[in-house]
Protein backbone atom coordinates (compact mmCIF):
# COMPACT_ATOMS: atom_id res chain seq x y z
CA UNK A 1 0.00 0.00 0.00
CA UNK A 2 1.12 3.46 -0.52
CA UNK A 3 1.87 5.76 2.26
CA UNK A 4 -0.79 8.14 1.04
CA UNK A 5 -3.08 5.44 1.28
CA UNK A 6 -2.08 4.62 4.50
CA UNK A 7 -2.27 8.22 5.84
CA UNK A 8 -5.76 8.35 4.56
CA UNK A 9 -7.00 5.44 6.29
CA UNK A 10 -4.93 6.36 9.74
CA UNK A 11 -6.23 10.33 9.00
CA UNK A 12 -9.72 9.71 8.74
CA UNK A 13 -10.51 7.26 11.76
CA UNK A 14 -12.19 10.40 13.75
CA UNK A 15 -11.21 13.53 14.35
CA UNK A 16 -7.74 12.64 16.26
CA UNK A 17 -4.57 12.89 15.81
CA UNK A 18 -3.28 9.81 15.59
CA UNK A 19 -0.56 8.80 17.97
CA UNK A 20 3.47 8.21 16.78
CA UNK A 21 3.56 4.68 18.23
CA UNK A 22 0.14 3.66 16.40
CA UNK A 23 0.98 5.16 13.21
CA UNK A 24 4.56 3.00 13.37
CA UNK A 25 2.65 -0.23 14.37
CA UNK A 26 0.24 0.27 11.76
CA UNK A 27 3.51 1.26 8.48
CA UNK A 28 5.02 -2.08 9.97
CA UNK A 29 2.43 -4.01 8.93
CA UNK A 30 2.24 -2.30 5.51
CA UNK A 31 5.48 -3.01 5.17
CA UNK A 32 5.38 -6.83 5.96
CA UNK A 33 2.01 -6.98 3.50
CA UNK A 34 3.69 -5.32 0.98
CA UNK A 35 6.82 -7.51 0.65
CA UNK A 36 4.28 -10.10 0.33
CA UNK A 37 2.66 -8.69 -2.32
CA UNK A 38 5.79 -8.93 -4.00
CA UNK A 39 6.76 -12.18 -3.84
CA UNK A 40 3.34 -12.58 -4.78
CA UNK A 41 3.90 -10.87 -8.17
CA UNK A 42 6.69 -12.81 -8.79
CA UNK A 43 4.25 -15.95 -9.77
CA UNK A 44 1.56 -16.07 -12.62
CA UNK A 45 -0.83 -13.63 -12.45
CA UNK A 46 -4.16 -14.93 -13.14
CA UNK A 47 -7.35 -13.01 -12.87
CA UNK A 48 -7.69 -15.37 -9.66
CA UNK A 49 -4.17 -13.95 -8.07
CA UNK A 50 -5.06 -10.73 -9.14
CA UNK A 51 -8.41 -10.81 -6.85
CA UNK A 52 -5.98 -11.84 -4.13
CA UNK A 53 -3.92 -9.18 -4.51
CA UNK A 54 -7.27 -6.31 -4.15
CA UNK A 55 -7.90 -8.49 -1.28
CA UNK A 56 -4.99 -8.17 0.60
CA UNK A 57 -4.55 -3.94 -0.14
CA UNK A 58 -8.30 -4.02 1.46
CA UNK A 59 -7.50 -6.07 4.18
CA UNK A 60 -4.11 -3.90 4.81
CA UNK A 61 -6.57 -1.04 4.89
CA UNK A 62 -8.83 -3.44 7.41
CA UNK A 63 -6.05 -3.90 9.91
CA UNK A 64 -3.87 -1.25 10.08
CA UNK A 65 -7.73 1.18 10.60
CA UNK A 66 -8.41 -1.95 13.49
CA UNK A 67 -4.87 -1.43 14.98
CA UNK A 68 -5.50 2.50 14.96
CA UNK A 69 -8.49 2.29 16.57
CA UNK A 70 -7.82 -0.51 19.24
CA UNK A 71 -4.67 1.48 19.79
CA UNK A 72 -6.33 5.02 19.90
CA UNK A 73 -8.90 3.86 22.56
CA UNK A 74 -6.02 2.19 24.33
CA UNK A 75 -4.11 5.97 24.01
CA UNK A 76 -6.93 7.63 25.57
CA UNK A 77 -7.45 4.90 28.41
CA UNK A 78 -3.56 5.67 29.47
CA UNK A 79 -2.60 2.75 28.55
CA UNK A 80 0.83 2.43 26.36
CA UNK A 81 0.82 0.29 23.17
CA UNK A 82 4.62 -0.02 22.97
CA UNK A 83 4.58 -0.85 27.36
CA UNK A 84 6.43 1.97 28.10
CA UNK A 85 5.92 3.45 31.03
CA UNK A 86 2.67 2.76 33.58
CA UNK A 87 -0.48 1.01 32.02
CA UNK A 88 -3.32 2.98 33.25
CA UNK A 89 -6.25 1.34 31.83
CA UNK A 90 -4.34 -1.61 33.96
CA UNK A 91 -4.28 0.28 37.08
CA UNK A 92 -8.00 1.21 36.65
CA UNK A 93 -8.55 -2.82 35.84
CA UNK A 94 -7.17 -3.78 38.99
CA UNK A 95 -8.54 -1.35 41.69
CA UNK A 96 -11.87 -2.39 39.97
CA UNK A 97 -11.83 -5.68 40.97
CA UNK A 98 -10.99 -4.60 45.12
CA UNK A 99 -14.11 -4.57 46.85
CA UNK A 100 -12.92 -2.60 49.86
CA UNK A 101 -10.16 -0.31 50.24
CA UNK A 102 -9.17 2.04 53.40
CA UNK A 103 -6.79 5.07 53.12
CA UNK A 104 -6.14 8.04 54.98
CA UNK A 105 -6.89 11.96 53.75
CA UNK A 106 -5.51 15.05 54.68
CA UNK A 107 -7.80 18.56 53.77
CA UNK A 108 -6.36 21.70 54.33
CA UNK A 109 -8.14 25.00 54.45
CA UNK A 110 -7.21 28.27 53.68
CA UNK A 111 -8.84 30.98 55.30
CA UNK A 112 -8.24 34.90 55.37
CA UNK A 113 -4.70 36.20 57.24
CA UNK A 114 -2.82 32.90 57.08
CA UNK A 115 -4.99 30.48 59.13
CA UNK A 116 -5.48 27.00 58.03
CA UNK A 117 -8.19 24.09 59.09
CA UNK A 118 -5.87 20.91 59.07
CA UNK A 119 -8.63 17.97 58.96
CA UNK A 120 -7.18 14.20 59.13
CA UNK A 121 -9.56 11.35 58.86
CA UNK A 122 -9.72 7.14 58.38
CA UNK A 123 -11.61 6.37 55.51
CA UNK A 124 -13.07 3.10 53.99
CA UNK A 125 -14.96 2.33 51.12
CA UNK A 126 -16.87 -0.73 50.37
CA UNK A 127 -19.12 -1.49 47.83
CA UNK A 128 -21.17 -4.02 49.80
CA UNK A 129 -21.59 -2.00 52.98
CA UNK A 130 -21.13 1.59 51.96
CA UNK A 131 -18.44 4.27 53.23
CA UNK A 132 -17.67 5.53 56.58
CA UNK A 133 -15.27 8.39 57.74
CA UNK A 134 -13.22 9.00 61.06
CA UNK A 135 -12.47 12.71 61.12
CA UNK A 136 -9.80 13.86 63.74
CA UNK A 137 -9.02 17.60 64.62
CA UNK A 138 -5.60 17.50 66.55
CA UNK A 139 -5.49 14.13 66.80
CA UNK A 140 -8.72 13.57 68.43
CA UNK A 141 -12.04 12.17 67.00
CA UNK A 142 -14.70 14.83 66.83
CA UNK A 143 -16.51 13.26 64.17
CA UNK A 144 -18.03 10.31 62.10
CA UNK A 145 -19.78 9.86 58.83
CA UNK A 146 -21.49 6.74 57.32
CA UNK A 147 -22.90 6.79 53.60
CA UNK A 148 -25.12 3.44 53.04
CA UNK A 149 -26.12 3.54 49.56
CA UNK A 150 -28.42 0.40 50.46
CA UNK A 151 -30.66 1.89 53.01
CA UNK A 152 -30.27 5.44 51.16
CA UNK A 153 -29.35 7.09 54.94
CA UNK A 154 -26.66 9.00 56.16
CA UNK A 155 -25.83 9.81 59.56
CA UNK A 156 -23.18 12.10 60.83
CA UNK A 157 -22.30 11.37 64.53
CA UNK A 158 -20.11 14.05 66.74
CA UNK A 159 -18.97 11.74 69.69
CA UNK A 160 -17.71 14.90 71.48
CA UNK A 161 -21.52 16.43 71.79
CA UNK A 162 -22.98 13.24 71.87
CA UNK A 163 -25.21 13.67 69.13
CA UNK A 164 -25.75 12.60 65.71
CA UNK A 165 -27.99 13.40 62.53
CA UNK A 166 -30.10 11.22 60.21
CA UNK A 167 -30.44 12.10 56.05
CA UNK A 168 -32.43 10.37 53.70
CA UNK A 169 -30.70 10.42 50.41
CA UNK A 170 -32.20 9.73 47.12
CA UNK A 171 -30.76 7.24 44.41
CA UNK A 172 -28.73 10.17 42.81
CA UNK A 173 -27.46 11.51 46.66
CA UNK A 174 -26.35 7.91 47.80
CA UNK A 175 -24.48 7.25 44.71
CA UNK A 176 -23.00 10.55 43.95
CA UNK A 177 -21.75 10.42 48.07
CA UNK A 178 -20.37 7.11 47.64
CA UNK A 179 -18.33 7.94 44.63
CA UNK A 180 -16.86 11.18 46.27
CA UNK A 181 -15.32 8.98 49.15
CA UNK A 182 -14.19 6.18 46.42
CA UNK A 183 -10.40 6.76 45.71
CA UNK A 184 -11.31 4.17 42.39
CA UNK A 185 -13.80 6.68 41.07
CA UNK A 186 -11.15 9.84 41.40
CA UNK A 187 -9.14 7.86 38.83
CA UNK A 188 -11.92 7.23 36.78
CA UNK A 189 -12.65 11.29 36.38
CA UNK A 190 -9.04 11.54 35.92
CA UNK A 191 -9.14 8.82 32.55
CA UNK A 192 -12.35 9.82 31.71
CA UNK A 193 -10.70 12.92 30.67
CA UNK A 194 -7.58 14.85 29.00
CA UNK A 195 -5.12 14.44 31.54
CA UNK A 196 -1.33 15.15 31.14
CA UNK A 197 1.71 12.40 32.01
CA UNK A 198 3.27 14.01 35.05
CA UNK A 199 6.56 11.24 34.97
CA UNK A 200 8.40 9.40 37.20
CA UNK A 201 9.16 10.74 40.83
CA UNK A 202 9.61 9.50 44.42
CA UNK A 203 6.63 9.27 46.98
CA UNK A 204 8.04 7.73 50.53
CA UNK A 205 10.94 5.75 48.83
CA UNK A 206 8.40 4.34 46.29
CA UNK A 207 8.98 5.10 42.23
CA UNK A 208 5.45 6.34 40.74
CA UNK A 209 4.43 7.28 37.79
CA UNK A 210 1.37 10.27 37.60
CA UNK A 211 -0.68 11.78 35.97
CA UNK A 212 -3.03 15.09 35.94
CA UNK A 213 -6.41 16.57 35.32
CA UNK A 214 -6.81 20.36 35.19
CA UNK A 215 -10.55 21.43 35.30
CA UNK A 216 -11.87 24.69 35.84
CA UNK A 217 -10.61 25.60 39.16
CA UNK A 218 -9.64 22.11 40.20
CA UNK A 219 -6.72 20.25 39.37
CA UNK A 220 -6.58 16.11 40.31
CA UNK A 221 -3.28 13.92 40.31
CA UNK A 222 -3.18 10.63 40.66
CA UNK A 223 0.35 8.85 41.41
CA UNK A 224 1.41 4.99 40.87
CA UNK A 225 3.93 2.86 42.03
CA UNK A 226 5.44 1.69 38.80
CA UNK A 227 6.28 -1.81 40.39
CA UNK A 228 2.90 -2.98 41.78
CA UNK A 229 0.52 -0.36 39.66
CA UNK A 230 -1.15 0.48 42.49
CA UNK A 231 -2.16 4.41 43.11
CA UNK A 232 -0.17 5.46 46.35
CA UNK A 233 -1.21 9.15 46.58
CA UNK A 234 -4.27 10.74 45.24
CA UNK A 235 -4.07 14.80 45.38
CA UNK A 236 -6.84 17.44 44.82
CA UNK A 237 -6.31 21.19 44.69
CA UNK A 238 -9.42 23.42 44.47
CA UNK A 239 -11.79 25.55 46.37
CA UNK A 240 -14.60 24.40 49.05
CA UNK A 241 -17.80 26.02 50.38
CA UNK A 242 -17.19 27.02 54.40
CA UNK A 243 -19.35 29.02 56.03
CA UNK A 244 -20.39 30.48 52.89
CA UNK A 245 -16.94 30.93 51.35
CA UNK A 246 -15.32 29.56 48.78
CA UNK A 247 -11.81 28.20 50.32
CA UNK A 248 -8.99 27.06 48.36
CA UNK A 249 -8.50 23.40 49.75
CA UNK A 250 -5.77 20.91 49.09
CA UNK A 251 -6.36 17.25 49.79
CA UNK A 252 -4.16 14.35 49.79
CA UNK A 253 -5.37 10.56 49.77
CA UNK A 254 -2.39 7.93 50.71
CA UNK A 255 -1.90 4.93 52.80
CA UNK A 256 -3.72 3.07 51.11
CA UNK A 257 -4.81 -1.05 51.45
CA UNK A 258 -6.15 -1.52 48.68
CA UNK A 259 -8.72 -5.05 49.37
CA UNK A 260 -8.25 -4.48 52.74
CA UNK A 261 -9.68 -6.92 55.46
CA UNK A 262 -12.34 -4.86 56.92
CA UNK A 263 -14.54 -6.18 59.51
CA UNK A 264 -18.27 -4.83 58.06
CA UNK A 265 -19.37 -4.06 61.52
CA UNK A 266 -17.10 -1.07 61.12
CA UNK A 267 -19.83 0.39 58.62
CA UNK A 268 -22.63 -0.25 60.94
CA UNK A 269 -23.68 3.32 62.26
CA UNK A 270 -22.83 3.56 66.07
CA UNK A 271 -25.17 4.87 67.97
CA UNK A 272 -25.18 5.24 71.57
CA UNK A 273 -28.52 4.96 73.09
CA UNK A 274 -27.43 8.56 75.30
CA UNK A 275 -26.83 10.25 71.91
CA UNK A 276 -29.54 12.73 70.98
CA UNK A 277 -30.85 13.04 67.45
CA UNK A 278 -30.72 16.60 66.34
CA UNK A 279 -32.92 18.03 63.14
CA UNK A 280 -32.34 18.01 59.72
CA UNK A 281 -29.16 19.68 58.26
Amino acid sequence: MARNDLDRILNGLGGEETPDDVRRMAEELAGCLRQDLVRTRQHKHTLWREHIMRNRIVQLAAVAAIIAVVSIGLYHLGVSPDGAGVAWGEVLAQVENVPVVAYKMRLTMAYPEGRQWVDESDVYASREHGGRIDSYKEGELYMVKYVLPARKIAYIVHPQLKRYFERTLSDEQAVAMAEKQDPRQWLKWILNEEYSQLGPSEIDGIQVEGIELRRESEVLRVWVDVQTNWPVRIESEGQMMNEGQLRPTHMILDHFQWNAQIDPAVFEPNLPADYTLSGPR
